[in-house]
């Protein structure tokens, strides 16, 4: 097993006093150098963007950002790796594209760039669980950018409420609670169904695709179910599976906005800021947002818990975001420009930068960090999810994007009551035994 790999849990007992300060260069060793980076289009592009300017600032080189929906992203950094067009030196990395990318050697193993860099980097100081984000089979393809976990997200104004309160306990028998069972999330999400005054209990996305294959396989994790392993055994019809998306096809029939089967990730989002919502499943970097007035009407009212599971024991806290990764196609000086750019983004002083301009952790030290607690209060149940985070809940194998097409038909097509769940399912499993069939 590889060095840097055995060490990273020792830096969760001691931040390291040991990193050196990446912030400045003597001079501009990389004048008149130009990177291309493909990037999602998420809540940390814009500063994703400033970053490259800092950068171009301070080494010469430029970062021109190509920011991309989840969709058209995908589509052109594989027709890049494929056709070695070489148009863009770096990319985001899905946290599920891992397999694939890995197998196919499409983005560059930065493992040994990782190992000479080990101290500069402060390894340690980076949570284990967000490793995933590139990790395959001994390489790491792509470096941790970015990490989500998801959780549940609600109206504390309304849950909290007093009159609520004895409404619930008197029809319901318990008290009014974040739920933590997903029993209890449908006794939750009915109560505060209330189509008549625009407010609905809770939203998923449903859009065909990626959005609902993604949104279903939370609830699926909530249930102990599971897709695939890394054998290519289907577990994607078996009886948990079946009652996840029954749960799911429930969420569109009797608590969702009535434009939710057409759900993407920011439809679903703004259902929740406008206060049409009340409770959703979402990614943590979203929570900011919610705080945002210039994009919110729920500043001050949102609660930020454990995904609901169907026991209600042992909670699981899917993990997912993006890494980096530099095209293997390039030349190795241009690569090693493209390293520089990955370690100055992802050291300590541009990763606090990188959360007050809405970024995502990857660091223990900046979610310890006492001015961003101050700001951003949700950060220690962020942390406890992060280290009981589970990257492979969505299966990182190399034929995740081929599941993930047949789930996002299939399970749209439940949610329309085209087919029943079982129908769904049984036809799901089907298809993805054929992609393991050669």
């Amino acid at each position: 097993m590889l060095r840097w790999r055995q060490l990273v849990g020792v830096g969760l007992i001691a931040i390291l006093a040991l990193g050196i300060s990446l912030v400045g260069f003597s001079q501009k060793p990389y004048e008149g150098e130009v990177l291309r980076l493909a990037s999602m289009a998420d809540q940390f592009t814009d500063y994703l963007v400033v970053l490259g300017r800092q950068f171009e600032e301070l080494t010469g080189a430029r970062v021109e950002v190509d920011v991309l929906g989840y969709v058209e992203l995908r589509e052109k950094v594989v027709l890049d790796y494929t056709t070695n067009t070489k148009q863009y030196d770096l990319a985001t990395v899905d946290i599920v594209w891992t397999g694939e990318f890995a197998e196919k050697g499409w983005t560059t193993d930065l493992t040994p760039y990782i190992n000479r860099d080990y101290i500069e980097l402060n390894v340690p100081d980076i949570l284990p669980v967000t490793w995933t984000q590139g990790e395959w089979n001994g390489k790491q393809v792509a470096f941790p950018m970015a990490g989500y976990v998801n959780s549940l997200i609600y109206r504390t104004d309304l849950l909290g409420d007093a009159d609520e309160q004895a409404a619930f306990l008197a029809e319901y028998g318990y008290e009014l609670t974040a739920p933590r069972t997903l029993d209890e999330l449908e006794d939750v999400a009915t109560f505060f169904s209330r189509p008549d005054d625009g407010m609905y209990g809770l939203v998923a996305n449903g859009a065909r695709g990626p959005a609902v294959a993604q949104d279903w396989m939370e609830y699926m994790r909530g249930f102990g179910g599971r897709v695939v392993d890394r054998e290519g055994n289907v577990y994607v019809d078996s009886p948990a599976a079946i009652q996840a998306l029954e749960l799911f096809v429930k969420i569109f029939d009797e608590w969702a906005p009535p434009g939710a089967p057409n759900y993407w990730w920011d439809d679903r989002e703004t259902s929740y800021r406008t206060g049409m919502s009340v409770m959703q499943s979402s990614w943590s970097i979203a929570r900011a947002g919610y705080e945002n007035p210039e994009i919110s009407l729920v500043v001050g009212k949102t609660g930020m818990g454990i995904t609901p599971t169907a026991s209600g024991d042992n909670p699981a806290f899917g993990f997912g975001g993006w890494g980096i990764g530099i095209n293997a196609d390039i030349d190795p000086d241009r690569q090693d420009i493209a390293w520089e750019f990955i370690k100055w983004i992802a050291s300590e002083e541009i990763q606090k930068e990188w959360m007050l301009n809405d970024g995502a952790p990857i660091r223990l030290s900046t979610l310890l960090d006492p001015e961003l607690n101050e700001a951003m209060p949700w950060l220690p149940t962020m942390l406890t999810m992060f280290i009981h985070g589970d990257g492979d809940y969505r299966p990182r194998v190399p034929e995740y994007s081929q599941i993930q097409d047949i789930l996002g038909l299939r399970v749209n097509q439940a949610i329309t009551h085209e087919l029943t769940a079982t129908e769904a399912l049984t036809l799901a499993a089907e298809e993805i035994r054929e992609l393991y069939a050669d």
